[in-house]
């Protein structure tokens, strides 16, 4: 039985990904708090949301997801330009009310990926993992990921990862210290992080730019070497030219 299943609010699987399943929920939290981090009057709430977005049907929130992403797209002054490049962060740090409670798609790369213990809760959250989301659009501003789980094989720790999208639901703005003042980063309760991790290279593994220049440097050999031959050959040629010339000048002394 999933966790939908199991809801207090009696939601059932049919409507574990509406878009106005966890508005009701927040409506008791701000969305922006000064002080930082999570209140602990927060915690009911907090793993409310986790629990239900770590266990809806992934597809379900993906397709609910870009459905409300289009529809904020063509609302926007972005709408000339193709939905791919869309700025959902930009236009969630300008908008946060229109994204508290909705799904979300989102792609860049992690940084500080963290595993901790959760606090004690009713909602199936036994780990909580936390990275730091950067897309192209937000810069050097972070959203916020929190999840149950990490893709198998994804490093943990303060490397840069990349190729990682994030599919979950807003919760709401977090508060942290950033160069002596406080800022604000939207915090998505995911429901799935895809990573595609670096292939392996290996000897026969080469590049069209590695081609050219072994090519290259081969080609450059070979004529090297022909133009070494060719003067040696010349040099020798010169040699008996000269002794056939001084054959023919000096006669013979008996």
């Amino acid at each position: 039985m999933t966790w939908a299943q199991e809801s207090p609010f009696g939601i059932s699987e049919t409507q574990a990904v509406s878009v106005e399943n966890l508005s009701p929920w927040l409506t008791e939290i701000p969305l922006k708090i000064k002080r930082t981090g999570f209140l602990p009057e927060e915690n009911e709430t907090y793993y409310l949301v986790l629990g239900y977005a770590s266990s809806a049907n992934s597809k379900e929130v993906k397709d609910a997801a870009t459905d409300f992403l289009k529809q904020r797209w063509e609302q926007s002054k972005y709408s000339h330009l193709p939905f791919e490049q869309f700025p959902v962060y930009v236009d969630m740090y300008l908008n946060p009310k229109a994204y508290q409670g909705r799904p979300v798609t989102m792609s860049g790369h992690l940084q500080r990926t963290v595993i901790s213990e959760p606090g004690k809760n009713e909602h199936g959250v036994d780990q909580l993992c936390e990275a730091w989301l950067y897309t192209d659009d937000s810069q050097s501003n972070p959203t916020v990921v929190l999840s149950t789980s990490f893709p198998e094989g994804m490093p943990i720790g303060e490397q840069a990862i990349d190729h990682v999208t994030v599919t979950g639901y807003i919760y709401r703005m977090y508060t942290y210290e950033a160069r002596d003042t406080g800022r604000f980063a939207p915090v998505l309760m995911a429901n799935h992080i895809q990573w595609t991790p670096p292939q392996a290279k290996n000897s026969s593994d080469y590049s069209l730019l590695q081609i050219i220049f072994i090519f290259g440097l081969l080609l450059g050999l070979s004529l090297f070497i022909a133009l070494v031959l060719q003067q040696r050959w010349l040099v020798k040629r010169e040699q008996e030219r000269i002794a056939q010339s001084l054959l023919e000048e000096e006669p013979p002394k008996f």
